[in-house]
């Protein structure tokens, strides 16, 4: 029965995401997950504190002891020109803000810089963008309602660029825009603004977000009500599209992200599931099965040469172990370039046409070796046909041009001679006509008995000459 009922569950399209990785090394809960931009280590934080592992072993990494600074509440992965390793930002419940990086010499994971904010308020958001000079510049929001900018130069000293605070919103997600200017995205009044580089409001709206993620002009959000909402960037406030999951049986927020360079909205549920969803049409794509039950807050992704990789992690109660799984999906392999003239040659069509072109050749074949000697002996006999009607049509025409030389010649012969020609040529006359008619019946003329009477025909027509030269 129970293979019946799978047969009949099966999704339209075929699964594109597919489990590569089920990590169980975690006690307690996760709320930060982070791959790196080389897509090569994940970091994963929560109530005990930072973990790393490789990606493609599965392998828990080294890190260096370090001081505890409370729950890790995100985390972000940031690159330099002047490294080449990888920088993890993380930040706490405490309100520490923590870089941590990879040794070159002994691979394990070590702390660089740490820096406690303000009053210590948790730091409910991280982004950062690399500055002309190669310094890493981090925008940071927390609890308190605070927005700052920090610089990590090359010292691996944090320096205070501007810090704002703002009205009545708790900042839950930050962004950088090409100008360096700063998007700041509200956790619970729903408001969107926009910061310029001095830390200035230049823009705000009400967008009645939770929780967000921004990409190229556009912003989703965790709407609390009926799933996840579509805004853009320099819009008033409108809507966009709305990805409906089940309604929810709590008001948490949960993380979404963009995938498949802004393709497709993958977030988490409070059912166990991990949604993805087309971005243009709002249909779900599919559903990933994180836990049979359970709360899915926690979500990233990465793409990387095409590939896809999203990883989600629940809050485990106690000191239960959490899992965190990973899907992927090569979604550049999935494309077909299209000719200009979009009039390409397929696989498919080139395979039926080689087996349409074999199927001729193997009819032609049988017919050629079972219907061969049946071929030949129509074509030889139409050809005698032809043959003989023209050989019996050109005889007549001669005897009855002798008949008329010999009745219009008015040349003086002896009565009996006369009479012998006259006779002659009736028997031709009738000979032609007697071949005509085989001729025209389809007969055929055996080749012994044609010769003999070509024979005789030209001792005759020789006979009807000769009495001039006989004299």
């Amino acid at each position: 029965m129970s293979f019946l009922a799978n047969f009949f569950n099966k999704p339209a399209q075929p699964e594109r995401y597919k489990l590569v990785a089920s990590l169980n090394a975690y006690s307690g809960s996760v709320h930060a997950l982070a791959i790196s931009n080389d897509g090569h280590i994940l970091a994963g934080g929560g109530t005990e504190g930072i973990k790393f592992w490789d990606v493609q072993s599965r392998k828990e990494l080294t890190c260096s002891p370090h001081e505890c600074r409370g729950t890790v509440s995100c985390a972000v992965w940031a690159t330099t020109r002047q490294t080449a390793a990888e920088t993890l930002c993380y930040g706490t419940g405490l309100g520490y803000i923590v870089f941590v990086r990879r040794s070159l010499i002994d691979k394990t994971f070590q702390e660089i810089c740490a820096r406690r904010l303000g009053s210590g308020f948790e730091i409910t958001c991280l982004s950062w963008h690399s500055s002309a000079d190669g310094n890493i510049r981090i925008a940071v929001g927390t609890r308190d309602k605070m927005v700052q900018v920090l610089v990590l130069n090359a010292n691996l000293q944090l320096q205070s660029v501007f810090a704002v605070q703002l009205e009545t919103t708790i900042p839950k997600s930050v962004a950088f825009t090409d100008s360096r200017d700063i998007y700041v995205f509200g956790l619970y009044d729903g408001n969107f603004m926009k910061l310029n580089e001095e830390g200035n409001v230049i823009k705000e709206i009400n967008c009645q977000s939770v929780i967000t993620h921004q990409k190229r002009g556009v912003f989703v959000v965790d709407n609390a009500i009926d799933g996840f909402t579509l805004y853009r960037l320099e819009g008033e406030g409108e809507s966009v599209r709305t990805f409906t999951t089940a309604v929810p049986s709590m008001s948490v927020p949960k993380q979404v992200v963009f995938g498949e360079e802004g393709k497709v909205v993958i977030g988490g549920s409070d059912n166990g599931l991990v949604y993805v969803f087309d971005r243009k049409t709002g249909q779900i794509i599919q559903t990933l099965r994180h836990a049979d039950v359970g709360l899915v807050q926690t979500i990233t992704g990465r793409d990387l040469d095409g590939r896809c990789t999203i990883a989600s992690a629940s809050p485990g109660p106690g000191r239960r172990k959490t899992t965190i799984k990973m899907w992927a999906y090569d979604y550049a392999a999935q494309k077909v370039p299209e000719s200009p003239l979009k009039n390409h040659w397929s696989l498919s069509s080139i395979l039926m046409i080689l087996t349409q072109l074999l199927a001729l050749l193997v009819m032609s074949v049988f017919l050629l070796v079972n219907y061969k000697d049946r071929f030949f002996d129509t074509a030889v006999n139409h050809l005698q046909y032809v043959t003989s009607a023209t050989a019996a049509d050109d005889f007549s025409r001669h005897v009855k041009a002798a008949m008329m030389f010999e009745d219009y010649s008015g040349i003086k012969t002896e009565g009996r001679t006369k009479g012998h020609a006259a006779g002659d040529i009736r028997l031709l006359q009738e000979l032609a006509d007697k071949l005509m008619e085989l001729a025209r019946a389809g007969g055929e003329i055996d080749e012994d008995e044609h010769q003999e009477d070509y024979d005789n025909e030209g001792t005759k027509v020789n006979y009807l000459v000769a009495p001039e030269q006989q004299g």
